[in-house]
């Protein structure tokens, strides 16, 4: 990962041709100025012998190299809607390193009206300019687009997938060397499913040599439009090995899925699996949206540092996710946030996060205004994501796992339900099964008043609740211990007088409520989420936690145990992407998340931190 800013560098386009954009760093276009429309359908969709390729496939990846307009990918979708089969899903991972604007890829469009019904739909969802993936799922048509913003040969190192057909897109090979390297060849060798297609424009000599020393049959076929050829391609090898990794994805798994725990996390498990088809249930003792997700309201934010890592490329899709999810649910409330600095040696780092953020954060005079930020009513939202899925409220007293699945049992001793695999999301109680987890007391307070038009925050925060009131929260305090109503509220009241001091003298003198929870939270502040170590990952992993260069073979055993918690505070922003996650790759599906981003999140960092430090 890089430090040198969170933003990819934007595309710089000339639009003086009547035949669409050109890209000034290249010198290049975007597509055919004959039909670039038609130019995909030839070169790529033909090319890699769709829709026939993915008949009888119950779902099916293409990678692309250049994501550019998005035009190849509405043309697959297009082709998929009509020619596709009737179950499973469409997964399309793409790369590109100079991501084009919103209203720069809508300008684009407008060239080919017979796509708008698709182009709009994917104009909701454009990516914003933030480095690191960013899966865009389109649930209706069963497909799903994932790109992922940086160089190509680092964007493809950070994925782990089977694809079925690639189409390679980049830029002229004379212009834009690094997109066709050996390195970026033989990186789509590992990624690539036996007999995967490759289609592309070009018919370069290094291109066709370095396709071949990576595995693929390269076949020279007749050109588009003025182009006398192209290149097809076949991949003759078979599927790369997983490298041994203590993090790396376990087997899929078939059948039903238990959800333990019906807030944030189960019912963002709920919508990812329910999406797909998939049989699963959800299992709380409390019902729906309590605990941590019951709140009066909350506030959609990100989480904010100044660093390009792992986690934080991760947490920042996780937020834009989140956003476009809940745009259309009943319960959110587009209103923006003011986030404040704490105090005048704060106000730098909020300007410097402002032009770190790019488009949507801005300094407005009094702090940084996020205009994708939102409030929004947690019971709502958990209904909206659970939606029909069952609910059962049993409390589970053991969970018993064998080699074919796992049994619920309830502290009476009594069969709730079996299940092919069981999902811990249940907030600060999925310590039982991950220890790192500890408990977070949080309180929010509900008093009467005028409400600022859209939510304020410093370290704590103002807003509007559902009833026109204020809503002042929260508190942090470690344990499970929850500290007197009276004292929060002086606190808030203190937070509110000092940040906001023209608010504070139009606020009631009694509460109207007063909100408690307890959140999960871990040593490192990041969520855990994948599978449960297995029982012997010490023995296992010891020597090469150690530094010993020994080989280690991958988890041959099915998974059957995952968790989803630690979410601290963020839950509603950070839930629905990692929920999105677990469920590609119980699926095996190709995931939302970069390699390093799944592993900064894994349930297995703390046991193998543990065996490092001896």
């Amino acid at each position: 990962m890089s430090t040198d800013g969170l933003l990819c560098a934007p595309a710089r386009l000339d639009w003086s041709q009547a035949t669409g954009p050109r890209a000034d760093d290249y010198g290049d276009v975007y597509y055919s100025a004959e039909d670039g429309l038609e130019e995909t359908r030839a070169v790529f969709l033909k090319g890699c012998d769709l829709p026939d390729a993915w008949t009888g496939k119950s779902g099916y990846v293409v990678g692309e190299l250049g994501f550019g307009t998005g035009l190849n990918a509405l043309a697959l979708w297009d082709l998929w809607t009509s020619n596709g089969p009737k179950t499973g899903w469409l997964h399309f991972l793409s790369v590109e390193k100079h991501p084009l604007s919103r209203e720069e890829a809508s300008r684009a469009f407008k060239a080919w009206p017979s796509l708008k019904p698709l182009s709009d739909q994917l104009l909701a969802q454009w990516p914003s300019a933030f480095k690191g993936p960013h899966r865009m799922i389109f649930p209706a048509d069963r497909f799903s687009i994932t790109v992922f913003q940086d160089e190509c040969d680092a964007a493809l190192a950070q994925m782990d997938a089977r694809v079925n057909a690639w189409f390679l897109d980049g830029f002229s090979p004379a212009k834009n060397e690094s997109m066709w390297s050996q390195g970026v060849f033989e990186q789509m060798a590992r990624l690539s499913a036996p007999g995967a297609r490759i289609g592309t424009f070009t018919v370069a000599g290094a291109v066709r040599r370095g396709l071949q020393s990576a595995g693929f049959e390269v076949e020279k076929c007749p050109g588009f439009g003025r182009k006398r050829e192209r290149l097809e391609a076949v991949y003759a090898g078979e599927n790369a090995p997983l490298k041994a990794s203590p993090y790396a994805p376990s087997l899929p798994v078939n059948g039903r899925i238990a959800v333990i725990g019906a807030g944030i996390a189960g019912a963002s498990l709920a919508r990812a699996f329910a999406m797909r088809g998939r049989d699963v249930v959800l299992v709380d003792a409390l019902g729906v949206a309590q605990g941590a997700s019951g709140g009066p309201a909350g506030l959609l934010t990100p989480r904010l540092e100044r660093m390009d890592r792992p986690h934080v490329r991760a947490t920042l899709a996780a937020f834009e996710f989140a956003r476009n999810l809940y745009g259309d649910l009943d319960g959110f409330f587009a209103e923006g946030g003011l986030r404040l600095p704490r105090d005048d040696d704060d106000i730098g780092r909020i300007q410097d996060l402002c032009a770190l953020m790019g488009e949507g954060y801005h300094w407005d005079g009094q702090g940084m205004w996020m205009a994708r930020a939102g409030r929004f009513l947690p019971a709502r939202l958990v209904a909206s994501l659970i939606g029909n899925v069952d609910v059962l409220r049993r409390d589970v007293g053991k969970i018993e796992e064998a080699s074919h699945g796992v049994s619920l049992v309830s502290r009476s001793g009594s069969m709730i339900m079996e299940a092919d695999a069981v999902i811990y999301a249940n907030g600060a109680d999925a310590a039982q099964i991950c220890g790192a987890i500890t408990s977070s007391a949080g309180q929010l307070a509900v008093v009467g008043g005028e409400p600022p038009k859209n939510p304020i925050i410093w370290g704590g925060y103002v807003c509007a609740s559902d009833e026109g009131d204020v809503v002042m929260g929260a508190t942090h305090e470690k344990g499970a211990e929850i500290g007197p109503v009276d004292h929060a509220v002086t606190e808030f009241r203190a937070g509110v007088a000092h940040y906001v001091p023209q608010l504070s003298s139009t606020l009631g003198p009694s509460v109207k409520m007063a909100w408690s929870g307890i959140r999960a939270s871990t040593p490192d502040f990041l969520p855990v989420c994948g599978a449960v170590p297995a029982s012997d990952f010490a023995t296992r992993w010891g020597d090469h936690a150690r530094g010993v260069q020994a080989p280690v073979k991958p988890r041959q055993d099915q998974a059957r145990t995952y968790v989803l918690s630690g979410l601290g505070s963020r839950g509603f922003a950070h839930a629905p992407l990692l929920a999105e996650a677990l469920a590609s790759e119980i699926c095996g599906e190709p995931s939302p998340l970069e390699r390093a981003g799944r592993e900064v999140f894994h349930p297995a960092r703390f046991a193998y931190r543990n065996i490092k430090r001896g």
